[in-house]
């Protein structure tokens, strides 16, 4: 194995508590009522460790004790950098980057004493047991890692994937996939190396930038009480290209669906991830929600629950695939953010009031629905990926409808946010995916509810008989349900009646379903 280890600082001995009860008790102090001074101070020690030369045992006591510490402040850092967005606020984004610091050093920490023993593994009197220990803790402390990555909107640090992989491999030429650090199995630090492997695996086929927070905790809701499902398999044994995906263990990159490439001179080795058996038990959990969607007290909680199993579902059978080849831009869009402000927009940026609505609520959606300046960095007849700087915090959100158009004069388009990623030098990068450029803006309220429910925005989008698709209503997210009727207005204040035909897909910020129209 090679992995990148911290150079040693013979000057920081001095500063390095090396007694695992005095650490202890210093732990034990911290003072873990703010948790971005307990976190700083956890960081400082625990980085001066990693650059202190010890003997293999003695680093794996302390280490142990700083992981403690550390996941007992977990709660408290994913309460202080919860986004429901992009950018995001200077606090939340502060407390991410000192929790992913702390799991990235707690990595490098258990690589060091890992491949301290495995140097020394040919000594005469040197024991081997402690190795598949250890290489269970750098697992678990990649899987960590790449958890906060997520919530960063963040791929993992690049030669993280290429680390990981070697790890899984040496684990499994020593045959030690299957050792676990205890025999819990409620325990999830404690999982086998190749479960937790797995489940990291997983998590990237899942393309976890397009899922907002509450979703990716269903996410790895999911992952963790599945993954033991998926299974290893040799090239040779591919027979469809569903549910296999390829690991080429000699690179820095994650798993890639199969499709239709072929295997038969891969550089370096490879094996195949199997996600057929998982799917199957998905489909079966996805018919247990199903069942009990009619009868739940929170149905459109039960029914965020069962997309997101769809949505996993997908991913990890075939992967879906990009349309058409993205064409680098050089050109800057106007952008829209959110449902009410797509609506004003496309209606000349006049607001569809009802005669009971107030000039001070039209002013207020006039206020939050002005347009931001985007650079394009790709474009497709299917969408874009674009670029922006100096965003108002938390307003990008996976899952949400935006209005988007190339020029003052050109028409807006309307398109769903497919994913985010934050870069490393703070920008927000998006992918769009457009849903029509001929929407209509109009306001619905459900029929046969409270009469006092105010009418809401929404979007219808005209059929298009080249993709034989029919026309679609897009709502605010819960709307949906079988059968259920709308009366609608229309920008010329004219009603008339739809019914919901069949739901194409929840996301965080709206339902897209297909209506049937009087």
């Amino acid at each position: 194995m090679r992995l990148t280890l911290p150079d040693p600082d013979p000057n920081l001995a001095r500063s390095v508590e090396t007694n695992p009860l005095h650490l202890r008790e210093w732990l034990i102090g911290l003072p873990t009522g703010n948790v971005m001074e307990a976190g700083r101070m956890l960081l400082d020690a625990l980085s001066t460790l990693n650059r202190v030369k010890l003997e293999a045992e003695e680093r794996v006591k302390l280490l142990d004790e700083y992981q403690n510490s550390l996941e007992m402040l977990t709660g408290a850092f994913e309460s202080a950098y919860a986004s429901p967005g992009l950018p995001m606020k200077e606090s939340a984004r502060l407390a991410a980057q000192l929790a992913l610091n702390l799991w990235v050093e707690m990595t490098l920490g258990w690589k060091q004493a890992l491949m301290d023993k495995v140097d020394k593994k040919f000594s005469f009197f040197t024991s081997t047991k402690m190795v598949p220990i250890l290489l269970q803790a750098v697992v678990y402390s990649f899987w960590r890692t790449y958890q906060v990555c997520t919530r960063l909107f963040q791929p993992l640090p690049s030669g993280m994937w290429g680390e990981i992989h070697q790890v899984f491999r040496y684990a499994a030429e020593n045959k030690f996939l299957d050792e676990r650090k205890s025999d819990n199995p409620k325990e999830k630090a404690s999982r086998s190396i190749a479960t937790v492997y797995k489940q990291m695996l997983l998590l990237a086929l899942a393309d976890p930038q397009r899922f907002s927070g509450p979703e990716l905790d269903k996410i790895l809701e999911i992952i963790e009480g599945y993954a033991s499902y998926a299974h290893f398999q040799p090239v040779s044994k591919l027979n469809s290209s569903a549910g296999f995906f390829l690991i080429e263990l000699e690179f820095d990159r994650p798993p890639q669906f199969v499709g239709n490439r072929s295997l038969d001179h891969l550089p370096g080795q490879s094996l195949l991830f199997d996600t057929i058996e998982l799917a199957k038990k998905l489909h079966k959990a996805e018919s247990n929600v199903e069942s009990k969607v009619p009868l739940a007290n929170d149905r459109q909680k039960v029914q965020m629950w069962l997309e997101i199993l769809r949505r996993v579902i997908r991913q990890w059978s075939i992967s879906p695939q990009r349309l058409y080849q993205r064409i680098p831009a050089q050109a800057s869009v106007e952008v829209v953010l959110g449902l009410p402000q797509a609506v004003l927009q496309l209606n000349g940026g006049m607001p569809l009031m009802m005669p009971e609505q107030s000039i001070a609520a039209a002013l207020d959606a006039l206020t939050s629905a002005q347009s931001i300046p985007w650079q394009v960095i790709n474009e497709s007849p299917g969408g874009y990926a674009i670029l922006a700087r100096d965003l108002p915090s938390e307003q990008a959100r996976p899952g949400e409808v935006v209005a988007i158009r190339a020029a003052s004069d050109a028409g807006w388009m309307v398109a769903s946010i497919r994913w985010l990623q934050q870069r490393y030098d703070g920008a927000t990068e998006m992918g769009l995916q457009v849903m029509s450029a001929k929407a209509q803006p109009v306001l619905l309220r459900p029929i046969g509810l409270n009469a006092e429910l105010d009418f809401l925005p929404a979007l219808l989008l005209p059929s298009i008989a080249a993709l034989k698709q029919s026309q679609r209503a897009v709502t605010a997210k819960g709307l949906y349900t079988p059968l259920r009727e709308f009366t609608v207005l229309n920008s010329n204040g004219e009603e008339s009646k739809i019914r919901c035909a069949k739901l194409i897909e929840q996301q965080m910020g709206y339902d897209l379903f297909e209506y049937t129209s009087d």
